[in-house]
């Protein structure tokens, strides 16, 4: 089959965790079929990175993402539509759909949902469930800004449910979003396919007993909830530990985070695994906003580093508190997980050699892999389980009489 993949940001390894999700994703699909990418990009270096995509799939096209800034009054759509809506982007996907013969279009990201056509099978990529991050928001914000706020979640939740019904398939990273995505969008056909890594890539070396300890945080701070996260560590959690080296690593690193004594900020590291020594590195995940899987917590399992996260942070994982993981909510509860990873290195090899057979039989691409053929390969039957609409008969008898 011929599938027409379109992401909203690039769809390569290093930069952030979506990005990685796509790229394995192209990857596996290109074994079976012909697939044809069209990408945002946002300069230069990313139109660089994406000639990289070219080797593992059919075709490559590079978009300058130009956002409309302009204001929109009488729009019911969110800023999002606007952000990712060009006129060089619909000309490409519309050249690609009139020059190939276009079986599947995956749209990666609410972002692009604007971007689906009548005709292929459709399946929409929902990273994040945004309107529920917009619900979270608009629960914390101040009395004065409470009602921009609603507004912004009614918006983006009107749109993402109306996405989510009109595209043949919709898929999410965990099961959690899943459910709350399926409470709205009562005709959508919504599974979750969790986010995979390559665990002989992601593998530790020889254990480095002797290194001293250190706390990690990886983010990519372009992302809120990961600024919230560093920003807590650094306020609450480093000053108690003077003694305690903390690396936060990531690209972006916001002017507005604290500058402490035992924290240093080595920047974006192409290559993650250099950050990790088993057990010696303790990752901390303060993640209080945001929903998805968290890849960074994908290779600090992988790499058998001892995890500390919230709920949150930990959704997608079948983490057991002081199996895999420890789990924490408060400056105290982190604190407290903290001193005792601290005064056990057992404890800390315990629980990072239990991480890591987590990933080794749950989350390796080869997994997930045949899940992402199976759903291209159902373009004309639905999910097991799932009771077809007469819209999606019609979209079968289209499919079959324009195919045939």
């Amino acid at each position: 089959m011929n599938i027409l993949f379109l992401t909203a940001y690039a769809p390569v390894l290093r930069m952030h965790g979506g990005g990685v999700r796509m790229y394995h994703n192209i990857r596996i699909l290109s074994e079976r079929h012909s697939v044809h990418v069209i990408s945002f990009v946002e300069n230069d270096e990313e139109r660089r990175l994406l000639t990289d995509v070219g080797a593992i799939c059919e075709s490559v096209t590079a978009v300058e993402r130009v956002p409309d800034f302009r204001p929109h009054w009488l729009s019911v759509k969110p800023f999002l539509v606007r952000e990712f809506s060009t006129p060089a982007m619909y000309r490409a996907v519309d050249h690609a759909l009139r020059t190939k013969r276009v079986d599947v279009i995956q749209c990666e990201y609410l972002q692009m949902a604007q971007y689906r056509r009548p005709g292929p099978f459709s399946i929409l990529t929902i990273h994040e469930a945004l309107s529920s991050n917009a619900y979270k928001t608009f629960q914390k914000a101040a009395p004065a800004e409470r009602f921009r706020h609603f507004y912004r979640w009614m918006s983006i939740l009107n749109y993402e449910i109306g996405m989510c019904n009109r595209f043949d398939r919709v898929v999410a990273m965990t099961k959690e979003d899943a459910d709350y995505l399926r409470s709205y969008a009562h005709r959508a056909a919504i599974r979750d396919i969790p986010i995979g890594i390559d665990s002989a890539y992601f593998r530790p070396s020889a254990e480095e007993t002797e290194r001293l300890v250190e706390v990690l945080f990886i983010g990519n701070f372009r992302h809120a909830p990961n600024v919230e996260a560093a920003d807590f560590v650094l306020k609450e959690i480093a000053p108690h530990f003077a003694d305690l080296r903390f690396v936060i690593a990531g690209s972006h690193v916001p002017a507005t985070l604290p500058a402490l004594p035992n924290a240093v900020f080595p920047g974006y590291i192409a290559d993650t695994r250099k950050l990790f020594h088993s057990p010696n590195t303790i990752f901390i995940a303060p993640l209080f906003s945001g929903t998805g899987q968290r890849v960074k917590l994908l290779e600090a399992f992988a790499m058998s580093c001892p995890v500390i996260t919230t709920r949150l942070g930990a959704l997608g994982f079948p983490i057991l508190n002081g199996e895999q993981a420890l789990v924490a909510e408060t400056a105290s509860e982190f604190r407290a997980a903290l001193d005792r990873l601290l005064s056990s290195p057992a404890l800390r090899v315990r629980i990072g050699n239990e991480a890591r057979k987590m990933i080794v039989q749950r989350f390796d691409w080869a997994t997930f892999g045949r899940e992402f053929l199976a759903l291209v390969g159902r373009a004309t039957s639905p999910f097991p389980g799932y009771v077809p609409l007469p819209s999606d008969f019609c979209k079968v008898a289209h499919y079959r009489y324009t195919h045939a």
